[in-house]
């Protein structure tokens, strides 16, 4: 019973947020969904700067991230859309490492959601929430768990974007310019100079070869963003990637799962029994699981 709590709550802290630097079918915990990593979009014409720039992007390549996050949630509410994460983290010393994280949430416009992740140590969640609440199933090896949990259905403490923003994206030497695709205009905002809140992250870390690219819209809707770089540190030298992106807006729909349902009933914990497969025993404590949010 203990590794299994501590199993979920491992996995509740990183579905609140990854600091430092995805799926699972209805039926089967173990199983997985493939996470194609977003494509990024090409430019096909000049700058116009006499287009209406996003809250919080300046034609002068100044960035100001908290206007550009808040426009980007204003351009979401009440909208339906699917969301894509993948970060991926590759070692190169020894026989090489890659840590990775994939996540995918699909979202309805009456606010319920899905969120699925798969980490590279194996570690699988799917989170729905509807106006109910939230249930939580995770597996890890021969454990899996179901919960109900605690505290607020908003989807926005999970999408990341005030982190990834802030963190990634520099906020006075970026290159801005107005591009067009399938009819759509985004604002193009692209650095290749490290943010101080990266260099800052250790006194002996180089990093090199960075390039940070976000498509938004003139509303704010921060539609794809893709980082790359790498660093150095302790004769260490590590690859770092990371594809967000936002698409089927207005187009996703979000089925309540049937795991849900008999945990509902439940209102509790559904225990694992020891060869990975839910257990009908009585439901045990349901603990919310912490985490730091995004808003």
């Amino acid at each position: 019973m203990v590794r299994r709590i501590a199993v979920v709550v491992a996995l509740a802290v990183v579905l609140a947020g990854c600091n430092a630097i995805g799926p699972s079918a209805d039926g089967d915990p173990q199983s997985t969904q493939t996470v194609t990593p977003l494509p990024v979009l090409t430019d096909t014409d000049g700058p116009d700067e006499t287009r209406s720039l996003p809250p919080g992007v300046a034609a002068n390549g100044s960035l100001d991230p908290g206007p550009l996050v808040d426009a980007h949630y204003r351009a979401l509410d009440g909208r339906s859309f699917t969301w894509t994460y993948d970060y991926e983290r590759t070692v190169s010393a020894g026989n090489g490492s890659v840590a990775a994280v994939r996540k995918r949430m699909s979202a309805a416009a009456d606010g319920s959601y899905r969120l699925d992740q798969n980490l590279s140590t194996g570690q699988r969640a799917t989170l729905y929430a509807d106006e109910t609440g939230r249930y939580l199933r995770s597996s890890f090896d021969d454990a899996s768990e179901r919960r109900s949990l605690g505290g607020p259905v908003d989807y926005s403490h999970y999408l990341s974007v005030r982190e990834t923003v802030g963190r990634f994206l520099s906020v006075n030497n970026a290159s801005v310019s107005v591009v067009e695709r399938s009819g759509q205009t985004y604002v193009r905002v692209h650095v290749t100079h490290p943010p101080t809140t990266l260099r800052n992250g250790h006194v002996k870390q180089s990093i090199g070869n960075y390039t940070a690219t976000a498509y938004v819209t003139p509303e704010g809707l921060i539609r794809t963003m893709v980082v790359e770089y790498d660093y150095t540190l302790r004769g260490e030298h590590v690859r770092v990637s990371l594809r967000s992106g936002f698409d089927a807006l207005d187009a996703t729909t979000v089925e309540r799962p049937a795991w849900v349902d008999t945990l509902a009933e439940n209102g509790t914990a559904t225990p694992a029994a020891t060869d990975g497969t839910p257990s009908t025993e009585s439901p045990t404590d349901s603990t919310p699981e912490s985490g730091v949010t995004d808003r």
